[in-house]
């Protein structure tokens, strides 16, 4: 195992490019930090782990992964942590993995989708993916106009669920809902309308659906909404406007869900 001490090791500096989406893009990997995340994906996906940076205090923690999983084990100083940590408080464990690749994912399941068009916010775009995760949903696809899904404010706001489900950005969204409803899939758009469809008097016939949560300021684009063959409102029953769109989908989720 290589002990690393400098902040100016290249290998680090390299790591710390990361935090940059053209690095993401151009490596094909992403930075993950800490303990909970890091552990979600040693546990359930070792494969898309590539290296380990760690902290002296967690080497015993993982270690039997990087042995097991014949991955690489950095042992870093704090002030290496300090520079790779994008929170206040870090906790010295980070990782390199893989980013998805679209080509070797299956869209084909038995379980729906969550598409997110052109979600802004990265709080708002982990939290979805999270209630994704939790309401059994196949994966997540953002669109070419959303943030970017493996942001490190988004890893963090997912907190491991990528590595429950699938998530994937792709340039083409209109081709990816079109093939899947060639498949059989039900397209399903969100609208703050009342003359759209309440989401209370939507009955699934099974679990092969797309349901398409909108921008935070503009909702749906317009070409989506045309796209859908049902568009759902969820009623509001006091004098807010909208609802935040996590909220809205995470209701909207487990309304189908628990039908």
């Amino acid at each position: 195992m290589q002990k690393i001490e400098s902040t100016k090791n290249e290998q680090i500096k390299q790591i710390n490019k990361l935090k940059q989406k053209k690095y993401r893009q151009q490596t094909q990997t992403y930075l993950l930090e800490g303990a909970h995340v890091i552990m979600e994906a040693l546990n359930n996906r070792p494969e898309e782990i590539l290296t380990i940076l760690s902290v002296a205090d967690h080497l015993t923690l993982v270690a039997p992964f990087a042995d097991r999983f014949k991955l690489t084990l950095l042992e870093v100083s704090p002030q290496i942590a300090e520079v790779l940590s994008d929170t206040v408080n870090t906790d010295g464990l980070f990782a390199v993995a893989k980013l998805p690749n679209a080509t070797a994912i299956s869209f084909d399941s038995d379980k729906p989708w969550l598409v997110l068009d052109r979600v802004a916010d990265p709080g708002n775009a982990g939290t979805m993916v999270r209630t994704a995760d939790a309401a059994g949903f196949a994966g997540v696809v953002f669109s070419d106009g959303a943030i970017d899904p493996f942001n490190s404010k988004v890893v963090r706001s997912m907190q491991g669920s990528q590595f429950h489900l699938q998530v994937i950005q792709l340039a083409d969204l209109t081709r990816f809902l079109t093939t899947q409803r060639e498949k059989g899939y039900r397209l399903f758009g969100t609208l703050v309308d009342e003359h759209a469809t309440d989401i209370r008097q939507v009955k699934l016939v099974d679990q092969r659906y797309l349901l398409m949560m909108g921008n935070e300021a503009h909702g749906l684009s317009a070409e989506l909404a045309e796209l859908a063959d049902d568009n759902l409102y969820l009623p509001i029953f006091g004098n807010a406007e909208s609802l935040n769109v996590a909220i809205a989908a995470a209701v909207i989720m487990y309304q189908l869900q628990m039908q």
